[in-house]
Order: structure tokens, then C-alpha cells, then sequence
């Protein structure tokens, strides 16, 4: 059986990890000192905004007709 809170933080490092190179190519354009730092701030937002936003099913084409 599956953890309900295991399968959220395995998408949430999933979600993370798709950000990675974004964040990484982002932070040429700070001080190498404050990369970590800033790399760690931007990771926790993301997790952050994951834990408040409630995810729906996008809707369907005929969706637009009804």
C-alpha cells in the first residue's frame, strides 16, 4: 500500500527536478556566493506554492461547448 504523503513528495521532487536546469541556467546572472542560497530559497517557494495550489483536470474540448 502506498502513502498518500509518499506519493505527493515523490511528484513534488518529480515537479523539482523538471526545474532544475531552468533554475540552474537562472542563476548565471547571480553572485557565485549567493547561487546555493538562492537555488534553496527558489525550491522551497516552489514547494511552498505546490503545498497551497489545488490541482483539477483540465477541461475538455467539448467542455467549451456546453
Amino acid at each position: 500500500m502506498v502513502n498518500i504523503g509518499d506519493q505527493h513528495n515523490e511528484e513534488t521532487l518529480t515537479i523539482i527536478e523538471n526545474f532544475i536546469p531552468k533554475i540552474k541556467h537562472c542563476l548565471h546572472n547571480t553572485e557565485y556566493q549567493e547561487r546555493e542560497d538562492l537555488e534553496q530559497e527558489i525550491k522551497l517557494k516552489i514547494i511552498e506554492k505546490l503545498a497551497t495550489v489545488r490541482f483539477q483536470d483540465a477541461p475538455s474540448f467539448w467542455d467549451f461547448f456546453s
